[in-house]
């Protein structure tokens, strides 16, 4: 994804067979698929987290005035309003559901990779063991 946060930065698992792909100057995050994968399990936990909270602020930008008077109604409509900042929190939030969907994509994929190449080695044994008896 270019322009994302992880712009030119690989995910790859340490396990994985030595023709495995590794991102130029080996820039990026390396650790084991057992890992990778219970980091996997707590970011897709923190983006579930995350979307709840999107879900409960959705309201603190549609605030209405208490009263029908210029200072309520420059308390929640003004600049620096509880509107605005409403936004700003839900803006903020969006930010941290992109990271963690990021994350959790960059990861899936490298599982996906580790984890064909283990059937593949897998499969291989069998014929290995196959042609062996």
């Amino acid at each position: 994804m270019t322009g994302s946060i992880f712009s030119g930065i690989g995910f790859w698992a340490t396990d994985m067979p030595s023709g495995a792909s590794r991102p130029a100057g080996g820039q990026g995050f390396a650790m084991s698929s057992s890992e990778m994968r219970a980091m996997l399990k707590k970011a897709e936990v923190q983006k579930d987290t995350i979307v709840e909270q999107m879900r409960a602020a959705e309201g603190l930008s549609q605030a209405k005035p208490p009263a029908d008077e210029p200072v309520s109604r420059q308390a929640v409509l003004g600049p620096n309003g509880v509107n605005e900042a409403g936004r700003y929190y839900q803006g903020h939030l969006q930010y941290q559901l992109d990271y963690y969907k990021e994350l959790i994509r960059r990861l899936s994929q490298a599982l996906g990779i580790t984890e064909a190449a283990d059937r593949q080695a897998a499969d291989s044994t069998k014929t290995i063991k196959g042609s062996l008896e």
